[in-house]
């Protein structure tokens, strides 16, 4: 017999005295009692607790402590309770604010449904009513002592070591010891001890967001209060400066004196986000026209390095309403040099954040004149290349290329190496972009040397970074992706780079689709707030390489994440590039008239900016999308187009796209010779080459080109292609590949049907395709396998690329083909 007590904490004293009774005089019985409570809510039961102890005590009680769920546990949760498979960015909002505590988790998702929240993006506007009544409820339960601990714990929002709790408290350690241990005891607290350090924090931070939500505001000012000034007396500015801003009113001046110093040791660090973070909040504590904007200006570096390498990221949108009241501050009367440095700052801020850049050049160049009357050289370079990085910002690499060789070759004449990196950089960046790939190798080197010899690890970083996007858009992948490891060598701190976004791009080109997902869903997990605009275009290849993978929700949700950071303002050639992937979606989702709306126009767009080698990845696709679709006219003009960017950047790559190009518009026009012609060529062309993907592609034109000329050497073609995307993870393009196998007859079932199987699935997935072969549902296989609905449902997914089904209904049909069996 087996008895369960489900919320036992609840439970009233007969319920116990029960428990125990049986526990006591039964023990020859063959009964087992399981009791689940929350053991918070039992230490406030007064017979639950005596009795479970003194069980516990004398052996005939065990606790067994449940751990959190994990993301697939979660993930199984949310499913059942929407009836649908959630989101990827649902299970992970769920897995960090509930820690996985299964309570929590149904509250937050049932508060999300009630606030009809967007689950792909979901954020909540209050703490769950139910858990804040619960918090609530347990905190009436409380001592003066302990609720008054307890709220200075939530008013810090981090990990508090004893000493600086007994401060924070004003309690004498003792009493506080005491406090602490009981608060331990009902779960609200949770204690640390490493060594010889003991430190505190809320047990949950739901529970530390409910209650600090329920401390009033004068009492929350007071507290935020007296926990920065025992901080600042520390010397720990940083930590202080967010509690001052929480208790200051407008104009507070012991609150802008210790945030006016906390800018200046940020800067001083080089740690701009907190810089940034601190600039914002003085904008609501420091009126417009109030002199005190001098003091901050005062605080600033005028040589921040992390201004002139662009690593603000999303941070720089806080900076700009700052500098913009400083700037008005400082009239004609004013020496240029500080008008200049928060002209070339506001700049910085609107170009890379909020992406203004009428606005961000207009700046610019009044920072340039104010630099040059100031007589800084230096920085009057460091402003050139801010405009000529600008200029390709706003799509014009020809101006950004040209701006960039005129600062590095007039630093280097003048012996300023920081300007020279600058300069020589983005001449090679902008040109590599171009097609002008030797330029772009060679500025980028020279860059790179300057940058090592002078020991600027992070613009060697960047500069690496670049050299092996450089590469790989020329077709050199191995060398690229040997550069990426470099770059993760030489800076330990290689994540605070592009580097975690734009390696996807490497490993798209290199044809190895599930790394590129893999590098993005890291970069992802690592992000903290909103992508920025400069990692956006790695984001985008991410998408495109989730839709080659026919992984469409992940495609959708990188699409979404770019889309986002880069608003409706035309920046570089991005916004249009997520158009392509848009495209690319709708046609592996079995919509190429779709696909064609997509792409029609985008590749001109690109072309216009002077991303020779992106333009015709996309006019490329244009032609074939075209061809399937019957539109000539679009085929025969994209690889038209083709042939024209190959001419001028004249590499055995680019010269096989614009062969691919023309056996699609050879294949629009029906014109079969033609096509395997051109085909043929564009394989020869990429023999050797580490543009897996896009051999696999000339080897599909070819195997259809063939179809009718001769069916031996389709199925040859098609059969290569099929493996080769296989190989890279080009799930949905080897499945069209076996299609056009299935025309040839039984040779071509046969070739179709030796590259997929069950041989091709791994034990599980053997498994779980046998149960739904014999029609069994998701849940029942999830209870005869003892997993989650949503572990069967991700089986079935990899399954079905794997067999070349679509469904289960064409699993259940076809599963005599498979032997999942045997």
């Amino acid at each position: 017999v087996v008895v369960f007590l489900d919320d036992a904490h609840v439970a009233d004293a007969s319920s116990w005295e029960g428990v125990d009774y049986f526990a006591r005089n039964l023990g020859d019985q063959r009964l087992l009692v399981l009791a689940a409570a929350r053991p918070g809510e039992l230490a406030e039961n007064e017979t639950a607790t005596r009795i479970h102890l003194a069980l516990e005590q004398e052996g005939l009680l065990r606790r067994l402590p449940l751990k959190p769920l994990d993301l697939e546990a979660l993930g199984g949760l949310a499913e059942a309770v929407l009836e649908a498979l959630p989101p990827r960015a649902l299970v992970d909002w769920l897995a960090d604010h509930s820690r996985g505590n299964p309570l929590f988790a149904l509250g937050l998702l049932q508060a999300l449904i009630d606030e009809a929240a967007d689950l792909t993006a979901p954020a909540l506007r209050s703490i769950p009513e139910e858990l804040a009544e619960r918090v609530g409820r347990r905190m009436k339960t409380l001592e003066e002592a302990e609720l008054a601990t307890l709220e200075a714990l939530a008013a810090v929002q981090a990990r508090v070591d004893l000493p600086d709790l007994v401060t924070f408290s004003g309690l004498p350690v003792e009493r506080l010891a005491a406090v602490l241990e009981q608060l331990a005891r009902l779960r609200l607290v949770r204690e640390d001890e490493r060594g010889r350090q003991l430190s505190y924090e809320v047990a949950h931070p739901l529970i530390q967001q409910s209650i600090y939500e329920r401390i009033g505001g004068a009492r929350r000012r007071g507290l935020h209060r007296r926990i920065a000034r025992v901080l600042l007396a520390a010397g720990r500015l940083a930590e202080a400066a967010p509690h001052f801003v929480r208790s200051a009113a407008v104009g507070d001046e012991e609150a802008i004196d210790a945030l006016r110093d906390a800018v200046h040791q940020a800067e001083s660090r080089g740690t701009y986000r907190e810089a940034l973070t601190i600039l914002e909040a003085l904008v609501e504590l420091i009126p417009e026209g109030d002199e005190r904007w001098l003091d901050i200006l005062g605080a600033l570096s005028w040589e921040a390095e992390w201004v002139i390498d662009h690593r603000a990221d999303t941070h720089a949108l806080l900076g700009i309403k700052a500098m913009t009241t400083i700037g008005a501050l400082l009239d004609a009367s004013w020496d240029p040099a500080p008008r200049a440095t928060v002209k070339f700052r506001l700049a910085h801020f609107l170009g890379w954040g909020s992406g203004e850049l009428d606005e961000a050049e207009r700046a610019c160049a009044q920072a340039r004149s104010l630099f040059e009357q100031a007589g800084d050289r230096g920085s009057t370079l460091l402003a050139e290349n801010e405009l000529a990085w600008l200029r390709g910002l706003r799509g014009d690499y020809a101006a950004m290329e040209a701006g960039g060789e005129r600062v590095g070759t007039a630093a280097e004449a003048v012996g300023d190496p920081i300007a020279a990196i600058q300069g020589f950089h983005t001449m090679g960046h902008a040109a590599w972009i171009r097609g002008r790939f030797a330029e772009g190798e060679a500025g980028l080197r020279k860059s790179n040397a300057i940058a090592h010899s002078e020991g600027k690890v992070y613009r060697v970083t960047v500069g690496l970074i670049s050299l092996a996007s450089c590469l790989a858009t020329q077709g050199r992948v191995a060398e690229a992706l040997l550069l990426l490891e470099e770059a993760k060598t030489v800076n330990p701190g290689w994540r605070d780079s592009i580097l975690p976004e734009w390696e996807s791009i490497v490993h798209w080109f290199a044809g190895d689709f599930p790394t590129a997902l893999a590098r993005a869903e890291e970069a992802e997990a690592r992000t903290v707030g909103e992508l920025s605009k400069r990692r956006a275009i790695g984001v985008v290849f991410a998408a495109l390489a989730a839709a080659e993978a026919a992984q469409t929700a992940q495609a959708r949700r990188h699409l979404s994440r770019a889309r986002r950071a880069l608003g409706d303002r035309d920046w570089q050639f991005f916004v249009d590039a997520c158009g392509h992937a848009e495209g690319i979606l709708a046609w592996q989702q079995g919509s190429p008239s779709a696909a064609l709306a997509d792409l029609r126009g985008r590749p001109a767009r690109i072309l216009d900016t002077g991303a020779q080698p992106f333009a015709a990845l996309v006019f490329l696709d244009l032609a074939e999308v075209a061809a399937e679709m019957g539109d000539v006219a679009t085929a025969v003009g994209a690889a038209g187009q083709l042939e024209e960017i190959a001419e001028r950047i004249d590499l055995d790559p680019y010269c096989a796209l614009a062969a691919m190009g023309s056996a699609c518009a050879a294949l629009a026009a029906e014109s079969s010779e033609r096509a395997g012609e051109s085909a043929r060529r564009s394989v020869d062309l990429l023999s050797g080459s580490d543009w897996r993907a896009f051999r696999a592609r000339a080897l599909h034109l070819l195997g259809r080109s063939l179809l009718r000329t001769d069916p031996a050497a389709s199925v040859e073609a098609l059969e290569e292609a099929a493996g080769t995307f296989e190989a890279c993870g080009a799930v949905w393009r080897r499945d069209r590949a076996r299609e056009t196998l299935r025309l040839l007859g039984a040779r071509g079932r046969k070739a179709a049907a030796a590259g997929r199987g069950s041989t091709t699935l791994t034990r599980r997935e053997r498994e779980v395709a046998l149960l739904a072969a014999e029609g069994h549902a998701a849940r029942e296989i999830a209870e005869r396998l003892f997993i989650s609905v949503r572990t069967v449902e991700t089986h079935l997914a990899n399954v079905y690329p794997k067999l070349g089904v679509r469904s289960k209904l064409e699993l259940v049909r076809r599963a005599s083909e498979f032997a999942l069996n045997q």
